[in-house]
């Protein structure tokens, strides 16, 4: 049972691991928070809203493709009736 629920848990923190992905507005907001020159804060505070805004659009543009797939699927199930 011990052993189960060890492999369980490396099994689980592996995959975890393996998925997790580190993106670029993350280390903006780290270098932002450890600088302490507020000219250098101001520019990287720029270059952030412009990749949040870039990464905004994305989704957007994701979002819409995906309505605009759910709009074209049927509203009601088919069904096959049989000519007699």
């Amino acid at each position: 049972m011990s052993l189960n629920k060890t492999l369980s848990i490396i099994l689980f923190f592996t995959v975890s691991m393996s998925f997790a992905e580190v993106k670029k507005v993350d280390v903006l907001f780290e270098k932002i928070d450890q600088s302490s020159n507020p000219q250098e804060k101001k520019e990287l505070i720029e270059k952030l809203k412009k990749k949040l805004a870039k990464e905004n659009k994305k989704a957007q543009e994701e979002a819409d493709a995906i309505i605009k797939a759910k709009e074209k699927m049927p509203q009601r199930l088919y069904k096959d009736v049989l000519v007699k």
